[in-house]
């Protein structure tokens, strides 16, 4: 049964994905000499956790295709958000890494983040809250929703001090909130739209030159300061903008074809964390440009059946789930690569597929089993439907 179901599915996203966690494989091996100081064993080490994360991705990515979304009711969802609410409270009880109380280590061997099961949780929670249509309590419902949303987002910006995954979960929210089309909620989702509409426009504001003036006086805040760095790291480029500086010397250093496999320079001193938030310049460094159009080419094979499938669906759990495992993956690329690249400021979410962390491979890996699951059945009511007609 499990191999049928898994059959039926979108075969470009499952060779996508896979193709992408071999690819990352690869490369966090890399990334990760930069760590090792020639220690063989440190890689054997790095190899065998990213094995069993692999592993472990691909039991979740199996688990969620095969989960019923139309039978999650409201008290199992309720006790999951409360459960997972408190895991991310908890998370500020065991000290900060790299500014943010985002993980659980499990002893010295590894660490949890739960913020990124939070944000594929919240695809879950939208189809249980939004995707009812429950008559007069449809605003209520909603109104709930949003509030869920606002609590979680809460405490991983202020409480965790986690700007990307605040920004993903809230942004890939609000879209899923969009997309339910009953005449209760029009006028309360055209608010959120004026609501997010401004937003974007103080962030603008917020770029402008009057502004980052103001913001130098707190530049010795983590997160102002990154945001200062994105605006010119050239102004920071021994504090907040130095590796900015140092990874778009590794594009320039790349070129088209790139140094060869396990040749960057950069990751042995420049990054932090070459195998997971800057990887994307070891990458453009060792394989050049044309490393980066290959992730794109697999990102579009992934991406493009999610939400062409999503635009199709008549179905509002089907819409919702797709355009919500859409958001997830492409507020991440952003993210990562508009950090990197010093369009944006960094905030510190990983490249999906390709950073490591077990906590990311097994949320996207659950999140593609997600949209496969219901990509597979809507291939079962199209199949349904011409065999009717015939």
């Amino acid at each position: 049964m499990l191999s049928n179901k898994i059959a039926l599915g979108d075969k470009r996203v499952a060779f996508a994905a896979f193709a992408l966690m071999g690819f990352g494989s690869l490369m966090i091996v890399s990334a990760e000499m930069g760590n090792s100081a020639g220690d063989t064993s440190y890689l054997t080490t790095v190899i065998i956790k990213q094995a069993v994360f692999v592993l472990a991705g691909i039991i979740a990515y199996l688990t969620m295709a095969n989960l019923r979304l139309q039978r999650i009711g409201v008290i199992p969802c309720g006790i999951a958000y409360l459960g997972i609410a408190a895991v991310l409270i908890s998370c500020r009880f065991f000290g900060q890494i790299n500014g943010a109380y985002a993980w659980i280590p499990i002893g010295s061997i590894a660490t949890i983040q739960p913020s990124e099961f939070a944000k594929v949780f919240m695809i879950l929670f939208a189809c249980c809250m939004l995707c009812h249509d429950r008559k007069e309590n449809n605003v209520k419902f909603f109104w709930w929703y949003c509030g869920c949303v606002l609590f979680y987002t809460l405490i991983i910006l202020g409480w965790q001090h986690d700007l990307g995954s605040a920004v993903v979960l809230f942004v890939m929210s609000y879209c899923m909130a969009m997309i339910p089309r009953y005449k209760e909620l029009r006028k309360y989702q055209n608010y959120m739209t004026l609501l997010v509409i401004g937003v974007i426009a103080l962030a603008f504001i917020a770029l402008s030159p009057p502004v980052t003036e103001i913001l130098k006086k707190h530049a010795d805040n983590y997160m102002v300061g990154r945001f200062l760095a994105a605006a010119d790291p050239f102004l920071y480029q021994y504090d907040n903008g130095y590796h900015i500086i140092m990874s778009l010397v590794s594009f320039a250093n790349g070129g088209w074809f790139g140094l060869g496999y396990g040749n960057s320079i950069h990751k042995y001193m420049n990054f932090p964390n070459p195998d997971n938030d800057f990887i994307l310049p070891v990458i453009v460094e060792e394989l050049g440009i044309v490393g980066f159009l290959v992730i794109i080419v697999l990102y579009g094979l992934l991406l493009f059946p999610i939400i062409s499938a999503s635009l199709k669906s008549n179905s509002t759990i089907g819409k919702v789930t797709l355009l919500g495992v859409f958001m997830y993956f492409i507020l991440h690329f952003i993210l990562n690569v508009g950090g990197v690249s010093g369009l944006i400021p960094l905030t510190g979410v990983p490249l999906l597929m390709i950073s490591s962390g077990g906590s990311s491979l097994m949320a996207c890996m659950a999140a593609l089993g997600l949209a496969q699951n219901e990509m597979v059945r809507l291939r079962k009511e199209s199949d349904e439907d011409h065999s009717g007609k015939v």
